[in-house]
């Protein structure tokens, strides 16, 4: 069985999956850490190319939509955040409100 949600207050270490390692998942994850920061959130904010997702120990993956299926088969047991904007996302910023507001992050 999956777990697709977890308690906010039990994400410590985000991670922010990509493709290659550079370029726009760096302003991804840049963008990220200034919106945790500004929230008020303390999370560990890291980052790895989807390939070596095995080797992390997140609470919380994020990934771009089209890396996302194979995010969820590498780590089917967590919950995998996808966006779709490299820029001021949608669901990127729901999810730094649930973690500010206590509220249950869930995959998407």
């Amino acid at each position: 069985m999956s777990k697709n949600s977890i308690a906010a207050t039990d994400v410590k270490k985000i991670c922010l999956a990509c493709e290659a390692g550079a370029g726009s998942s760096v302003i991804v994850k840049n963008g990220l850490i200034k919106k945790l920061k500004k929230a008020g959130v303390d999370v560990e904010v890291v980052h790895a190319p989807v390939i070596h997702l095995g080797e992390q120990d997140a609470d919380v993956y994020v990934c771009h939509q089209g890396l996302a299926d194979t995010a969820q088969s590498l780590k089917p047991d967590s919950v995998v955040i996808r966006f779709m904007m490299f820029i001021n996302d949608p669901t990127i910023n729901k999810f730094v409100d649930d973690l500010k507001n206590g509220n249950e992050i869930v995959s998407t």
